[in-house]
């Protein structure tokens, strides 16, 4: 509300010259007073992002009042230094928010923000600045205000256009950001948009929106919200819609520029400024497009893992186990490779749980799993078929060599627990579901002839005593 009262008292406060610039002055340092103040009472995350907007705020108020109290049309020197100064200020603050809303990768920022200011360049150079920078008659220092303003403002745009399609808090310090940002920006379109005259008169509407654009900031630091704009979310979505609609806005900008162009005949004019932005939107969405794929791939990789593995001890779960145990039986089916089925339940282990408790027995599933598989070959399968019960799928074994392996594993079981296991061999005919029917009725044969045994088709009940490992 001060902001209000304030900008409507500048617009019409009468004079010109150094009694405005100093009320202009007044109003910008203390709005950038303002701003430190809620750094201090807010103590956000990542505050140099407060403190780089400040400063940049500060630089502006400067050189805009250098401006107001002099008389020559063009802007001193020292005018645009300070003004050149300010830009990177304000686009290391809008990086920072992107950044920190969503953990934003920032080889994607930097992608996404070359396509928009490649789009929005062609744009500029077509409606605001291409005739003025190629007029004989404009002064060179028109010249330079006008690219230097067009070129900061289309990395301010692009970055803005990112952050406002960054998942992140919309809070009340977060709209009245946007509002100040969009506040410059229309006041720096005014001034390129009449390089020849004096854009801040008295009163006039870019001086009045950069006096209002400054209290937006200072009351976007002082809200209490203002620590929840540096603060990423726990789950960013990997993929935005309103991000890829901004993206196709971006590179629809340079055809639809040509398109103009050829219609209003500037054409031979804009020809090197409209080969050059489609050149370099072209390459932009291509490395775009390449790290696209990378991470559907990375993903798809990750979730194949994922399907096919059992998230508590590392092993194939029951999913991968069948699509494995089913191909396996086709290979046997062509090429009479003898495969070998052994299903194996813990012994008491509810027991083991009741006695020490949950969390063990966890452990105890993990740290077996990890021992079993250290003492199987490369081709071998070991997988978690449910609960306590393993299963492990072994080809081109003979029956011998295939209860050596399993009695290894028995022996190898940690904290001198013990499994029942079933040892079924397929016939060539059985179904998957057949043959591991088979293993089961075996393996609950070794649990009532007393447990820690491995039972066979092929030979009759083995009694093996556990042998702690390590």
């Amino acid at each position: 509300m001060a902001g209000v009262v304030t900008s409507a008292g500048y617009a019409v406060l009468p004079g010109d010259g150094p009694s405005r610039a100093a009320a202009y002055a007044l109003a910008g340092f203390t709005c950038v007073g303002l701003i430190l103040a809620g750094i201090r009472r807010h103590r956000p995350q990542r505050t140099s992002t407060w403190y780089a907007i400040a400063a940049g705020s500060a630089l502006w108020i400067i050189s805009s009042t250098i401006y107001m109290v002099t008389d020559a049309g063009p802007w001193p020197l020292v005018a645009g230094l300070f003004s050149a100064a300010g830009y990177p200020l304000l686009c290391w603050t809008l990086i920072g928010l992107i950044r920190g809303r969503a953990r934003a990768d920032g080889r994607t920022v930097l992608v996404d923000a070359g396509i928009i200011v490649a789009g929005l360049a062609l744009l500029y150079w077509t409606f605001v600045v291409g005739a003025t920078l190629t007029d004989d008659a404009v002064r060179s220092g028109e010249r330079l205000l006008a690219l230097l303003f067009a070129a900061g403002d289309i990395s301010v745009i692009a970055l803005v256009s990112l952050l406002v399609t960054t998942p992140g808090a919309r809070s009340a310090s977060y709209r009245l950001m946007l509002g100040a940002l969009a506040c410059t920006g229309v006041s720096d379109v005014l001034v390129i948009a009449t390089p020849g005259d004096r854009p801040y008169q008295s009163g006039g509407p870019a001086e009045v929106m950069l006096v209002f654009g400054s209290f937006l900031i200072a009351a976007a630091a002082l809200h209490p919200s203002m620590r929840r704009l540096t603060v990423p979310l726990d789950r960013p979505p990997m993929f935005v819609r309103p991000r890829l609609a901004l993206l196709a806005v971006a590179i629809l900008l340079a055809p639809a520029a040509g398109l103009y162009q050829g219609a209003a005949g500037t054409i031979d004019r804009d020809w090197l400024p409209s080969g050059i932005c489609s050149i370099v939107l072209f390459a932009l969405v291509t490395v775009r497009m390449v790290g696209l794929v990378g991470r559907v791939e990375s993903q798809a990789r990750n979730l194949s893992v994922l399907v096919n593995q059992d998230p508590l001890t590392g092993l194939a779960n029951r999913r991968c186990w069948d699509e494995r145990l089913a191909t396996a039986l086709a290979q046997g089916a062509l090429t009479g490779e003898p495969v070998i089925v052994a299903l194996f339940d813990l012994d008491h282990f509810k027991r083991y749980n009741d006695t020490y408790g949950h969390q063990a027995g966890d452990e105890l599933l993990k740290e077996a799993a990890a021992v079993w598989r250290a003492n199987l070959g490369q081709e071998d399968l070991l997988a978690r078929y449910g609960g306590e019960e393993f299963c492990v799928l072994l080809t081109g074994y003979s029956d011998e060599q295939a209860r050596v392996v399993v009695r290894r594993l028995l022996a190898a079981t940690p904290y001198h627990q013990s499994f029942s296991a079933g040892l079924a061999r397929w016939d060539g005919v059985q179904s998957a579901a057949e043959l591991l029917d088979k293993a089961d009725r075996l393996m609950y044969a070794s649990k009532s002839a007393g447990r820690a045994r491995v039972t066979s088709d092929h030979v009759p009940i083995e009694h093996i005593h556990p042998v702690q490992a390590g």
